[in-house]
């Protein structure tokens, strides 16, 4: 092929087809969690674009996006409403435990340990839907696999909250790339890091078994 011999055409070509791939992702997306009068549609449709990113990621390009996007959207509608539901709950419960110790002026201990809870639980929500797509299991084994992960990898949980915040900024200031890239974009950042740790994780296991053996 042409392009066999010129990786900085090689590599423009893949930047167009992954522009093309998260524009399209996010477009459904959007459509999608319209579909479900946004509260009631966000979760599942996030979980469909997750799982339609996470299989690219992967290579695999060989499935209908619209169609895996609909399966997942329909199957795990309740379930990802749910895993929705309760991070709302959550960050609920910690704005009022926040405001709780401000009104009564309880020592600043107790304010670092809400806000620290509070980071925490954003970072959760950045990467439960995501995770699921590589981790299916139920949903509080979900929350103690995510609260694992955020802990237990750290700078991947930094790059993740610095990416995200970093295009949230740039989408602030070039809001034309909202429609296009607002919630794909952030997913693509999250996955692969996720992969990125778990690859990483799995290599190290199979290297101590070798010593082991």
């Amino acid at each position: 092929m042409f392009l066999d011999n010129q990786p900085i055409l090689q590599k423009l070509y893949m930047l167009t087809i992954w522009i093309s791939r998260l524009a399209t992702v996010n477009l459904l997306w959007l459509i999608f969690t319209l579909l479900g009068l946004g509260l009631f549609g966000i979760g599942p449709a996030t979980l469909a674009m997750s799982v339609v990113i996470s299989r690219w990621i992967d290579r695999d390009d060989s499935f209908s996006v619209l169609k895996v996007f609909i399966n997942v959207y329909r199957k795990y509608f309740f379930k990802s409403n749910l895993i929705c539901l309760l991070l709302v709950l959550v960050s609920g419960m910690l704005v009022y435990n926040y405001l709780f110790i401000e009104i009564n002026s309880f020592p600043m201990f107790y304010r670092v340990i809400t806000v620290a809870m509070g980071i925490l639980h954003v970072l959760i929500s950045l990467i439960i839907i995501p995770l699921y797509t590589n981790n299916e299991v139920g949903i509080i084994e979900l929350f103690k696999t995510s609260a694992l992960f955020v802990i237990g990898y750290p700078i991947n949980s930094l790059v993740i909250a610095v990416a995200t915040a970093g295009l949230i900024v740039i989408q602030l200031f070039m809001p034309g790339l909202l429609f296009f890239f607002s919630g794909s974009s952030m997913i693509f950042v999250v996955i692969l890091r996720i992969k990125r740790a778990l690859e990483k994780t799995k290599e190290l296991q199979q290297g101590k078994s070798v010593i082991e053996v």
